[in-house]
């Protein structure tokens, strides 16, 4: 069991959110004896949300990999979704339309959400925090039994993550930088969506820009420091990946790319200066 603190307040203002697929991924690294210590240098607050620290301890390494972060003295805390109500000040109603919108992409949790949850006057909805343990608990995606005995909560974790990042985004507007670590496409594709629909909802606030780092930006930002090398990229990388990036041309325009890249083209990639992985 990880001996991790658990926050309910956010004070800080260069935050990271921690994914399971990007925990796995810097593990496999360090495991590799590959230097990280920039990685996660540039934040005062690293968050992984409850659903997420599920999915990490069902594998020990995991769970050991990240204890090993909080003993070196990365600012590592875990927060417990039935706490997202304090930190948007209470508006339960707002936060409603946060987790509506973070699941829009997934038919059968938004078709819960409109059944069990949502009622015709807002103020006779379930308080947040027991509702959102009830969907999680009632979690309308079938998922395996692993071999710890717990069943998977498929796409839990990215809801998460999104629903947190859509927070911290909508409602802590001193922040600098909020960066999502994840290798999980349906992350990427469930908090630009949300963010999308909650540009409608919410039109009088501004939201701060969420980043991303997945597996092969660390891979990039590695290489760039000169802390991996081009054998050591063919060693940790998958041959073929859908990625996302932009490219400055000749004329200084910028032109955003997403497509499948193997490793010979990746490796073109990173040694353009002009290339910058978005995901």
């Amino acid at each position: 069991m990880l001996r991790i603190e658990e926050i309910t307040q956010i004070d800080k203002k260069n935050i990271a959110l921690l994914d399971t697929s990007s925990i796995s991924f810097m593990q496999g690294l360090h495991n590799k004896r590959i230097k990280l210590d920039g990685i996660l240098s540039d934040y005062d607050l690293i968050l992984i949300p409850r659903w997420v620290l599920n999915e990490i301890e069902d594998a020990a390494g995991r769970a050991e990999y990240v204890q090993g972060l909080i003993n070196a003295g990365y600012p590592l805390y875990s927060i417990s979704e039935e706490n997202y109500s304090e930190l948007t000040g209470y508006e339960e109603g707002n936060l409603y339309q946060i987790v509506l919108a973070s699941t829009s992409l997934l038919g059968r949790v938004r078709a819960y959400l409109r059944k069990f949850v949502e009622c015709v006057d807002p103020l006779n909805m379930e308080e947040y925090s027991e509702w959102i343990q009830k969907l999680y608990n009632e979690w309308p995606i079938p998922g395996d039994v692993l071999l710890s005995g717990r069943e998977k909560k498929k796409n839990a974790g990215e809801i998460s993550i999104t629903i947190l990042a859509e927070v911290i985004s909508w409602y802590y507007p001193e922040t600098d930088e909020l960066t999502v670590y994840s290798q999980d496409r349906d992350t990427y594709e469930f908090q630009r969506k949300a963010e999308a629909n909650l540009r409608e909802i919410f039109t009088q606030r501004t939201p701060v820009p969420v980043s991303y780092k997945s597996n092969d930006s660390i891979l990039c930002q590695l290489y760039r420091a000169g802390e991996i090398n081009v054998d050591e990229i063919y060693a940790c990388r998958k041959d073929e990946r859908k990625i996302t990036y932009s490219k400055e041309r000749a004329d200084h325009s910028v032109i955003l790319v997403s497509k499948v890249v193997d490793n010979d083209s990746f490796i073109e990639l990173v040694q353009d200066k002009t290339v910058h992985i978005i995901f």
